[in-house]
């Protein structure tokens, strides 16, 4: 396992606990959660969808897509001007979008696991970049 692929792990990782940590203090109290800019009928979604993805990157799970969504959030958020939460997701999104989960990911096994299958078919193995 490369350094390059623990310290993307390790960031996928640290935004995940951050996305659920908002997202719980969101729900727990929304009132206090909402401001002047933003109301509790966007706040909310806002809140499922962070909580949603800080669980899918927790476990490294579709970790591609998960960056495309983060940048939608994040473009999302800026619209609202909920500027840290942007600035913070929508960066780290792309480079989970262009790198993978990296270390500690369940993509990597999900991709051992297919090309264990293409060798014993016969068919050609996937590159290493693609995981």
């Amino acid at each position: 396992m490369s350094g390059h692929s623990r310290v993307t792990g390790a960031i996928r990782l640290a935004l995940a606990l951050w996305l659920v940590a908002s997202s719980v203090v969101t729900f727990a109290d929304p009132q206090a959660a909402a401001d002047q800019r933003v109301s509790l009928g966007v706040l909310l979604p806002i809140a499922g969808l962070s909580f949603t993805l800080g669980v899918f990157l927790l476990t490294g799970f579709m970790s591609r897509v998960c960056g495309l969504v983060l940048i939608c959030l994040g473009a999302w958020q800026f619209s609202l001007g909920i500027w840290p939460a942007a600035v913070i997701e929508a960066p780290v999104g792309l480079y989970l979008m262009l790198r993978g989960g990296g270390a500690w990911a369940m993509d990597i096994y999900v991709q051992k696991m297919q090309d264990r299958v293409r060798r014993r078919e016969g068919e050609p193995l996937s590159s290493p970049e693609s995981g």
